[in-house]
């Protein structure tokens, strides 16, 4: 008898998962089937203009407002579909998904309560990647040619009780978490046994990025500018060339927090400027804008 092949499952997605996005390294090891669109009965939505959110509308609408989302299929093995899914940013779900050439697949979804009113409305772009090919491209600012302000990240007593407060009071959305980093954070601070958990939350008034982190390990003697206590804080920027937009820094008087450390979209490292404020650059190329905060 011949063995059995593993189960896999096809997918659809019509976001950061697609060749060439942010988070298409997370399908390494799914088979690529192709193109394909949704029949037109669906809405998209940026998210943070961090990701796409994609709903389907009911019958009644669909005629006068659906469209018709481009995305890509894969064939997915069971222990990579897991990993895809615990990849994604929080509120996007797996459902059912219909294509016009007449197939139901499983796709890539978010809350239709979560998405109207809340974040922008882009079906008119058609899909997500012709609209984020139609956003202008950023301009490069000041010796270390930033080019985005990402996000600021403020070290918070609890972490949960902080992210509640934020989202109940005002209004903010979770666009990302991490918990139980230890050599990334060890590596990005310099600090050896250091463990930091970090949420990330979206305004849904600017989009703009707020970071939450509580860090354990600290030990007494860590210097009073590393920003590892409550109510320490830093502003991370993005810049296309890390080595570059350090020797910037260093030569305007900055200095290297640890060390320049690889996450899964790019290096990023800390840095003590003379003021004593800490800043954090990331790097991303800014043609490419299909990012992950960390």
């Amino acid at each position: 008898m011949s063995p059995q092949a593993p189960p896999t499952t096809d997918l659809f997605v019509n976001g950061t998962l697609m060749r060439g996005l942010a988070l298409h390294a997370n399908l390494a090891g799914a088979e690529f089937l192709g193109t394909a669109r949704t029949v037109p009965a669906y809405r998209l939505h940026s998210i943070g203009d961090v990701h796409p959110g994609m709903y389907r509308l009911a019958p009644g609408e669909a005629a006068d407002r659906g469209i018709s989302v481009p995305g890509e299929i894969y064939r997915i093995p069971a222990d990579v579909l897991r990993a895809v899914e615990e990849g994604e940013p929080p509120h996007l779900y797996r459902g059912s998904v219909d294509l016009d050439d007449g197939r139901t697949l499983d796709g890539i979804l978010y809350p239709r309560d979560l998405a109207e009113g809340r974040h922008l409305d882009i079906s008119a772009y058609g899909g997500w990647r012709a609209y984020t090919a139609a956003r202008p491209a950023p301009a490069h600012a000041g010796t270390a040619a930033a080019w985005a302000w990402h996000h600021t990240g403020t070290v918070v007593p609890d972490l949960a009780e902080a992210v509640a407060f934020h989202q109940r009071v005002l209004g903010f959305e979770t666009t990302f978490e991490a918990y139980g980093m230890t050599d990334l954070v060890q590596n990005l601070l310099g600090v050896p046994g250091l463990r930091g958990d970090l949420v990330q939350l979206a305004s849904p008034v600017t989009g703009q990025h707020l970071e939450l982190l509580t860090f354990t390990g600290v030990p007494d003697d860590a210097p009073p500018w590393l920003p590892v206590r409550p109510g320490d804080s830093h502003t991370a920027h993005l810049v296309d060339d890390l080595d570059a937009a350090l020797g910037a820094l260093t030569s305007a008087g900055g200095t290297l927090i640890g060390r320049p450390t690889e996450f899964a979209e790019g290096r990023a490292a800390y840095c003590l400027t003379p003021s004593g404020t800490v800043v954090e650059l990331e790097e991303q190329p800014c043609s490419a804008p299909d990012h992950q905060p960390h």
